[in-house]
């Protein structure tokens, strides 16, 4: 994407997990992330604690990717 077209605000990034969903806080203005919270997922996400990160970040921007192992595998 380039970097003209990136959101100003926050930016919140999801690693879907089949045990866990890993979300981080960044902005593209500084070009930084911190990891927030790990988000429980058992037989579907805990969407009360998604949407809380949402209504609590607002974010202009929410990513969703694979978390992969150092290896490149998809990381369950």
């Amino acid at each position: 994407m380039p970097e003209a077209a990136l959101p100003r605000g926050y930016i919140l990034s999801f690693d879907y997990g089949l045990k866990r969903i890993g979300v981080a806080v960044g902005q593209a203005t500084t070009g930084t992330a911190t990891p927030l919270e790990t988000v429980r997922h058992g037989r579907e996400p805990d969407w009360a604690a998604i949407a809380r990160l949402v209504c609590e970040w607002r974010p202009a921007l929410a990513l969703v990717g694979l978390p992969l192992g150092a290896d490149g595998e998809i990381s369950t």
